[in-house]
């Protein structure tokens, strides 16, 4: 790829990054939303507006790996950010929550498609694993961006009105501008080198990134469920306390992202074992912290880990299968991802209640600490994996 053409495709994938975290875009805004629908109650809006766009990302990564045999990923980029962006800004005009709901329902359409095409266009137009690795390590930190720029922006029109918080959406229109002009349009391969038709060629390896996927996020998710409830059960502050701890993680991320390339340099087939030793690490100073900056310490320390670690395992998915399968491989991969998410906080609130039995310990610091041996077991896992050579992880 020439330079020029390379330097347009990065800056595309990382303003269409910003977008990734999307879901969370209002989150900070939940209470004022509520308040505007007292007959629904808080339960209701967060599964409204949070719950149901996580839900249909699931389907919508595995979609969009299939659309990828055939439609063009700039195509399917631009059609991803306008669901994107109408979903999302289309809520500020509206006072119907039933309404509101098939809106975040479009929305999460156009999330699972960002999410699936940012990693896989990497892959596509990456070839050099060096390179590869510090293009994913910087839109993962683009990702990040993009969770601080919400959780400060979304909080700020919140106060004016809950319906403005809406219009943080507006960003989309950079990624679209982005999108237009900076992908290249690259017709799907339709044959592989030997002159067979092109088709989903998935491997074994590929199957075990995508399960550690699964396994990773249904530890490493604690953190973002359960950091208001943490901090404010400790007595160590308020909401707005919370608030500062997840932007915390997101510089955290957004730092790791840019030295990614480095540390899995560094660290080869052990990378997503020391990413998860270090999120372990992270969870412990959170679950014992005797003070705020002790909290937000780990919650820095955990935005580094998730910016090792996600990564890694986009890089892994997408490089264990052939180039014409490391879109569909990236998809399952983020399919893979956000079922871990969803399925977390049933998982660790059961496993946490047995360490909070004793009475000595809140449920949620049983959670955090059930997820530190989820997170230990796939880092030990990953281990024998890296020493027994096997050349298609990281």
């Amino acid at each position: 790829m020439e330079k020029g053409s390379n330097r347009r495709v990065k800056t595309a994938i990382y303003l269409c990054a910003i977008l990734m975290m999307g879901a969370i875009a209002v989150a900070s805004n939940i209470a004022s939303i509520a308040a505007a629908f007292p007959e629904a109650g808080q339960t209701k809006v967060v599964a409204y507006l949070i719950s149901a766009p996580c839900l249909v990302v699931i389907l919508v990564t595995l979609v969009t790996g299939k659309l990828m045999d055939f439609v063009p990923k700039k195509t399917l980029m631009i059609a991803g950010v306008l669901f994107w962006l109408v979903g999302g800004v289309l809520p500020y005009f509206m006072d119907s929550l039933g309404l509101i709901l098939v809106m975040r329902l479009i929305f999460g359409v156009g999330v699972g498609i960002v999410q699936s095409l940012c990693p896989a266009l990497v892959i596509e137009n990456f070839e050099d694993p060096a390179e590869r690795a510090k293009v994913m390590g910087n839109m993962t930190a683009f990702q990040m961006l993009g969770a601080i720029f919400f959780s400060l922006v979304s909080g700020n029109l919140g106060r004016i009105s809950w319906n403005i918080a809406f219009l943080v959406h507006l960003i989309a229109m950079v990624s679209l501008i982005a999108a237009v002009t900076c992908i290249p349009y690259k017709q799907p391969v339709k044959t592989s080198s030997s002159g067979e038709k092109g088709k989903f060629r998935p491997t074994a390896m590929m199957w075990v990134w995508c399960a550690a996927f699964f396994v990773y996020m249904s530890g490493a998710q604690t953190y973002a469920n359960f950091a208001s409830s943490l901090i404010t059960e400790q007595g160590l502050g308020d909401t707005v306390a919370a608030g500062y701890s997840l932007a915390c993680f997101a510089l955290g991320g957004f730092v790791m992202g840019f030295i990614f390339g480095k540390i899995a340099d560094i660290f080869k087939k052990l990378t997503l074992t020391v990413g998860c030793v270090v999120l372990s690490l992270s969870f412990l100073i959170m679950t014992f912290a005797a003070n705020l900056p002790m909290s937000y310490l780990g919650a820095f320390i955990c935005g580094l880990a998730f910016s090792i670690c996600m990564p890694c395992i986009l890089n892994g998915a997408g490089g264990a299968v052939p180039q014409a399968s490391s879109g569909m491989a990236v998809s399952i991969a983020t399919c893979m991802q956000n079922a871990g998410m969803t399925v977390c906080p049933y998982l660790v609130t059961a496993g946490g209640a047995a360490f909070a039995a004793s009475g000595k310990l809140s449920g949620t610091q049983g959670a955090m600490l059930f997820s530190i041996i989820i997170l230990l077991v796939l880092a030990v896992a990953f281990t024998v994996i890296g020493f027994a050579g096997n050349k298609k992880t990281i």
